[in-house]
């Protein structure tokens, strides 16, 4: 194994065999037939939908019988994200892990810790890794990251447990008892285009933070398309005869953009470009420090320049949508309540295409986001897509599995965890919508930077999760 003196070595081993097999987002069948001849070779009863979900259920063992069954759940998908100067192919290419000062990493790309943390818990445990426990059901879902997919199709009626771990979450010392809802939505704008004498220039904003559009939409980090707008809107105040030629970035509409590009025909050169670039750096938090603009003159497009009109629309949205943070709670003013992320921007040659994504615990709020998206929309002359629409899942002052879990909590390390409801989306907002009597917590180790190369798990902190699982899946 690559990480030696992990204290639970089958855990481990696991999850190094899983970052050999690609998992992308819609690309799960090769984990899930891992998962199948996993079963399959220990005798173990095994069910594959046609998304590729997989649920397999174990016995209780000897001495548990009377305890009552467990559901743990995770996603098996992973966020694609890498740096831009890495060469990796996601669909083909194993992940390149190492460690570095206690924390497992993935060499310039996305560790997929996110959710590869629970599959890798859960195949331990199946293969005997603890003592005893009681019956067990072991679901691992596809495209959670991509609009919760696959838990969406899954037949719930094949869930007989009504205790859910899910382990899909990042902090050791936090139980998560709550979570957003969210929507998808796609902004698209026609565009017309015409010849224009103008030299071309192309501007490329790097070195961005990023993260997760939900969980670190808090933290006051920058969205490269909100940044690339102001600095368009700027340079066409300055010069009402610049033509966008096209507007792009982001690949991922649970991801907080770290890059974009533009290319932009302009008479008047790009001199004023790089003193906007300054303002905005001065207005940046300490994580985008490696915030950088490159511009450069651009050889002749396939694309024409768009019309005025064109250009004054996209730059206008790119500008003047709402993005980030948009109202806190009322009740727990720490927690976010309301958000809004522009992820991803693409230009074709009729058209630019805008990707959001909406998170609150009130449906009402997502229903003002698709509101306000439609106005935009009405208002440019284009269009909207609303979908991959999700619930939320409320908080419950009684759960008999949160009080399992933490007196094993409190047994390994003398203190309670705390109680947190998240500004994202997890899949045991599905879970509760199709069975309400399910009681459902969700646990995990610390893990930074989610769905952006920097990702990483700490080793110490998922040894201790991983004991307090064990302590109270064994108690008897």
């Amino acid at each position: 194994m690559l990480v030696e003196g992990f204290a639970y070595p089958k855990v481990m081993r696991y999850f190094e065999e899983i970052s050999a097999i690609p998992r992308g987002s819609y690309h799960e069948e090769r984990i899930a037939s891992y998962l199948e001849e996993f079963a399959r070779a220990r005798g173990l009863a095994c069910y594959r939908d046609e998304l590729g979900n997989v649920l397999i259920n174990c016995d209780a063992a000897e001495g548990y019988e009377d305890k009552e069954p467990i559901l743990m759940q995770g996603h098996t998908d992973m966020v694609c994200e890498k740096n831009e100067d890495v060469i990796h192919d996601f669909l083909k290419d194993p992940l390149e892990l190492y460690v570095e000062e206690g924390w497992l990493r993935a060499r310039g790309t996305t560790l997929g810790a996110d959710n590869g943390v629970a599959v890798a818990v859960m195949l331990a445990i199946l293969d005997g890794a603890l003592a005893g426990h009681p019956a067990l059901q072991c679901l691992f879902t596809v495209s959670e990251e991509v609009g919760l997919d696959g838990i969406k199709a899954f037949d719930l009626n094949r869930i007989y447990a009504r205790k859910m771990l899910n382990m899909d979450s990042a902090d050791e010392n936090l139980i998560v008892v709550g979570c957003a809802g969210g929507m998808r939505s796609e902004l698209t704008l026609p565009v017309r285009r015409e010849p224009c004498a103008a030299p071309l220039w192309n501007l490329r904003l790097t070195g961005l933070a990023g993260g997760h559009s939900g969980e670190d939409i808090h933290r006051g980090r920058a969205n490269a398309h909100k940044l690339m707008g102001r600095i368009l809107y700027d340079w066409m105040a300055r010069e009402p005869g610049l033509r966008l030629v096209s507007l792009r970035g982001g690949n991922k509409d649970n991801a907080i953009p770290r890059e974009a590009e533009a290319c932009v025909a302009a008479l008047g050169g790009a001199d004023g470009v790089a003193a906007m670039a300054e303002v905005l750096r001065g207005e940046l938090c300490p994580e985008d420090g490696a915030f950088a603009l490159e511009v450069s003159e651009a050889e002749p497009s396939e694309l024409l320049p768009m019309d005025a009109e064109s250009t004054q629309r996209v730059i206008f949205l790119a500008q003047t949508v709402t993005n980030g943070v948009i109202s806190m709670c009322q009740d727990l003013p720490e927690l976010v309540e309301f958000s809004r992320n522009m992820a991803v921007v693409k230009t074709e040659e009729e058209q630019v295409r805008v990707i959001f994504s909406s998170r609150s615990a009130k449906d009402s709020q997502i229903d003002r986001s698709a509101a306000e998206l439609d106005a935009y929309a009405a208002l440019l002359g284009g269009s909207t897509r609303h979908y991959n629409r999700y619930p939320g899942w409320s908080f419950e002052k009684e759960s008999e599995l949160r009080e399992e879990y933490t007196a094993a909590y409190r047994k390994r390390f003398g203190r309670e965890p705390g109680l947190e409801i998240i500004h994202a989306g997890l899949e045991c907002g599905i879970v509760k919508e199709g069975i309400p009597d399910m009681d459902i917590l969700s646990c995990g180790p610390v893990i930074t930077d989610l769905h952006s190369p920097n990702e990483a798990v700490h080793l110490g902190s998922w040894e201790r999760f991983f004991s307090v699982i064990k302590e109270m899946l064994e108690a008897k």
